[in-house]
């Protein structure tokens, strides 16, 4: 499985540059944290409308710094009307690909 969109990232990084790029991935992964966890705050809440505006922000953010599993997932989730419990399990896996693309990222531009 590419957790990366690489091609992608090498655009970015040639447009934006290294330092900010990396200042973009930073950003990305204290702003998922937050996603993540209205995320879950939709699911206590059994809230369609939170679940579907967080998945679209961390598909957009994923999407622009080239996480490319994150971004499948989230897309793939975002309209979603299933069970909140199977929600629930939808969410464990998208924080497993999001610290496992945070993890390959960093890794790549280490």
């Amino acid at each position: 499985m590419e957790f990366l969109d690489k091609e992608l990232i090498k655009q970015y990084m040639d447009a934006l540059g290294n330092e900010v790029f990396n200042q973009t991935i930073d950003l990305y992964i204290e702003q998922s944290e937050i996603y993540l966890k209205q995320l879950n705050n939709a699911i206590s809440d059994q809230n369609y409308t939170l679940w579907q505006e967080s998945c679209h922000i961390l598909k957009s953010a994923s999407g622009n710094t080239g996480l490319k599993q994150v971004f499948i997932k989230a897309g793939n989730i975002e309209y979603s009307k299933r069970d909140f419990s199977q929600l629930a399990k939808d969410l464990d896996e998208l924080h497993q690909l999001n610290k496992i693309s945070i993890e390959h990222i960093q890794k790549w531009l280490a």
